[in-house]
C-alpha cells in the first residue's frame, strides 16, 4: 500500500508510519509546512503531486480545554473540521480512501452501556463539538473512509496520563485521581496496527470504536500504573470530578463496544492491561535511552 500519513510526527502518526515501513508499506511523511489542514490549498497540493492510494489523518487540534477558549476554537474548527471535510472532498474526487480519527467525546458519556457506533452523538466541550463536525464532513462527502473512534490514548512521542502518572508518582507523596469517568486506555502501537489491518483486509467502510479491550477509572489506571512501574512511595487516592474545575467538561462513560472492531480485523483486541505492560517495556526504555 502507499499510505500518505499527516500528523506523522505525533504520538499515532509516528506509529502508523513506523508500522506502515515496518510491514513493507510505502509511507509518505508530508511536514506540516507541506499539508496544513488549515491551509486547502496545501491539501490540494498534497493530492495533486503525490503518488499515493491512502490518505491516513492524525493530525488536529487536540488542547480540549484550549478549545473552550473563544480566541482558539476558531483554529480547533479549522484543523478538526473544516480541514477534514476538505480531505474528503479531495479523496472522494480522486478516488483516494481517507481514513481519520476521532474521539470519545462526540458522545454524553451519559450512557449507561459501552457505546456502538450507531449511538446518537452529544458532545458535552467544545473540542467533541468540533471532532463531531469533521465526522459529518466526512460523512457529507462520502469518500470511502474510515473513521476510527479512540479514548484515552497513550504511546511513545507523547504527552499522556501514563507519562503524568508516572512524573507524580516519582515527586509526589499523594496525589488524587478520579473515579468517576471510565473507559479503556489505548496504546497508540495498537490503534496503528487496527488501522493497518482494517485497510489490509478491506474492510467496509464506516465508523469503527477502538480501545484496549476492558474498562477502567482514571483512578485505577493510576493504580495500575503504579503496580506495574513499581512507583510505591506515592498514594494515590481516589476523588471525584466535581473536585476540579476544568473548562472543558469530560464524558463519565467513555467505554465502547469493540464488536465492530473485532469482527473487521478477526482476531480479539489486546487488554489494555497487556499493552500497558508492553509499553512500559519496550517503548519507554527506548523513549528514555
Amino acid at each position: 500500500m502507499r499510505i500518505a500519513v499527516l500528523g506523522s510526527t505525533g504520538m499515532l502518526g509516528s506509529k502508523i508510519t513506523e508500522l506502515g515501513r515496518a510491514g513493507g508499506h510505502e509511507v509518505l511523511a508530508p511536514s506540516h509546512q507541506e499539508a496544513d489542514l488549515t491551509l486547502p490549498l496545501s491539501l490540494e497540493k498534497l493530492f495533486r503531486e503525490k503518488e499515493f492510494e491512502i490518505l491516513v489523518n492524525c493530525a488536529a487540534y487536540t488542547r480540549v480545554d484550549a478549545c473552550e477558549d473563544p480566541a482558539q476554537y476558531p483554529q480547533a474548527v479549522s484543523a478538526n473540521a473544516t480541514g477534514v471535510g476538505e480531505l474528503a472532498r479531495l479523496s472522494k474526487q480522486t478516488k483516494r480512501i481517507l481514513v481519520h480519527f476521532s474521539t470519545d467525546y462526540v458522545f454524553n458519556g451519559m450512557k449507561k452501556s459501552p457505546y456502538v457506533e450507531t449511538d446518537p452523538v452529544d458532545p458535552i466541550n467544545a473540542y467533541g463539538r468540533t471532532k463531531w463536525m469533521g465526522e459529518k464532513l466526512v460523512l457529507e462527502q462520502d469518500p470511502h473512509f474510515y473513521i476510527l473512534r479512540t479514548s484515552w490514548l497513550y504511546g511513545p512521542g507523547g504527552t499522556h496520563f501514563v507519562k503524568t502518572i508516572m512524573g507524580l508518582l516519582k515527586t509526589k507523596p499523594r496525589i488524587e485521581v478520579v473515579t468517576d469517568q471510565v473507559g479503556a486506555p489505548t496504546y497508540t502501537g495498537d490503534l496503528a496496527a487496527f488501522t493497518l489491518e482494517l485497510l489490509a483486509r478491506k474492510a467496509e467502510k464506516g465508523i469503527y470504536h477502538f480501545a484496549g479491550a476492558g474498562e477502567v477509572s482514571w483512578h485505577g489506571f493510576a493504580l495500575e500504573i503504579q503496580k506495574q512501574t513499581g512507583l510505591r512511595n506515592c498514594e494515590i487516592l481516589a476523588t471525584t470530578s466535581d473536585k476540579y474545575q476544568r473548562p472543558a467538561k469530560r464524558p463519565s462513560n467513555s467505554r465502547f463496544d469493540l464488536s465492530k472492531a473485532v469482527q473487521a480485523a478477526g482476531h480479539p483486541l489486546r487488554p489494555w492491561l497487556e499493552a500497558l505492560k508492553y509499553y512500559l517495556e519496550k517503548d519507554l526504555p527506548l523513549e528514555a535511552a
